[in-house]
This record gives structure tokens, sequence and C-alpha cells, in this order.
């Protein structure tokens, strides 16, 4: 939703999602060479992009880091499908494994967090659309650990990471997208969004869990959860 929002600016543009920061593998390496080229997933983003496996190829080839590889692709991905655009931003949520990599080796970055309700987000995961994932522990840490990540950027890198709540954005999504540009130094214009259409996404919990599998979420995601304001203080 936020990315498909904030490519209306002008100024900005996002290919589908990358995940050059997501293995854990050195960049260079025979695994790291093999998931980023073959992944079935990403071959079809790069379709989608524009982009030919050969073109994707020759710029691996070239590139000396993941950095390297995100600015060479960009570079690609501006040139093919939004030539105006003088900033580049990508919408990968496994990229949060090497957030610090990326502050580090890109050090003009920000960071976008758009956090949302544990329960929501794990309802997300059973129902699947996307992502399914059924085991509880497996679901909630996808949000524990992302939001442990966050909280190390945040001090790591203090200043260059932006937060806001899904519930509050789907509310206000105006109010919310001019602090946001403040944030990212860029002009913010309601025109730019003015055929933005955002449809706030809520589930029945109660459909999807049992009342002790509402409960083992609350605890699981209760340190988190509490710090964001989606659960009481114990």
């Amino acid at each position: 939703m936020l990315r498909n929002v904030l490519r209306n600016h002008p100024n900005l543009a996002a290919p589908e999602e990358t995940h050059f920061f997501r293995w854990a593998e050195p960049f260079g390496g025979v695994i790291y060479r093999k998931v980023v080229s073959e992944n079935r997933i990403l071959k079809h983003h790069r379709e989608m992009d524009g982009i030919e496996e050969s073109e994707f190829q020759e710029i691996l080839d070239e590139s000396v880091s993941r950095a390297d590889l995100y600015h060479r692709y960009m570079q690609l991905y501006i040139k093919k499908n939004k030539p105006e655009a003088g900033r580049w931003f990508d919408k990968t949520p496994q990229n949060i494994y090497g957030a610090a990599m990326i502050a580090s080796e890109m050090v003009n970055a920000k960071f976008v967090h758009i956090v949302r309700d544990p329960l929501d987000v794990v309802s997300s995961l059973r129902i699947g659309i996307i992502i399914k994932v059924e085991n509880l522990v497996g679901a909630c840490c996808y949000w524990n650990e992302a939001a442990d990540n966050i909280h190390v950027l945040k001090k790591a890198f203090p200043g260059r990471v932006y937060e806001v709540k899904y519930e509050d954005f789907t509310r206000e999504p105006m109010a919310e997208l001019n602090n946001m540009m403040a944030f990212l130094e860029e002009p913010y214009d309601p025109e730019h969004f003015v055929d933005i259409n955002i449809v706030p996404k809520t589930h029945e919990h109660e459909t999807l869990f049992t009342e002790k599998e509402i409960t083992r979420i609350r605890q699981l995601c209760r340190r988190w959860g509490t710090h964001y304001g989606y659960f009481s203080s114990p």
C-alpha cells in the first residue's frame, strides 16, 4: 500500500521487491549469485520491472557490493520506467535483516518503517495471500524480528528512521504523507496523491484463531506490541 502511494510522487521511483540485502551470504559468492539470479520470484519481479535477464547478469557481473548492485539496478529501472525521477526506493520487508549494511554502505539512505497491529500481521500470514505461515511462532517472529532490527537501527542511526503506524496512515493519509515528505526532504503536493484510494484492512481475529491462539500471539508479541501501543502494559 505505502509503496504504491509513494510511487505517485514524481521524484520517487520503486521497482518490485529486490531482496538484494535479504540473504546472509557474502556478495560475490556462489550461493548469493545463484539465489539472486535463479530465484523464480525475483526473475518474475525483473520481468515486471522491464529488466532483461541478460541486463541483470551484466550489472551483477560489474557490481562489487550489494549497494553497487542496488545503484546499478535502480539506474536501469529508472531509465526504463520513470526517467523524470531523481530518487529511488525499495519495498522489500526481508531487507530488514540487512538494514545495518544498507545504512552503512549507503550513508544517505533513509528508512520508513510502517508498523501494524501484530494480530493483523499474523492474521494476514495465516490467510496467506502473499506469504502463508501457519505456525504461530514463525508468524510472530516475522513481526518481532523486524521490530528488533528497527529498534537497533534507530539507536545506531538516529534521525534516519521514520515510523508510522498503519492505522494512523490509513486514517489520515494526507497528514501522514506531509510528515513523511518532510522527513524525506521531498516537496509535498496533495495533487501528487489525489488519485490514491486507501481502504484500511482489518481481520476478524476470532474467526481465524482460537481464544488460546490469540492469547499466545499476545504473549509472543508482548514486548513490541506494548512498545507500539497495541497491547496494554502487563
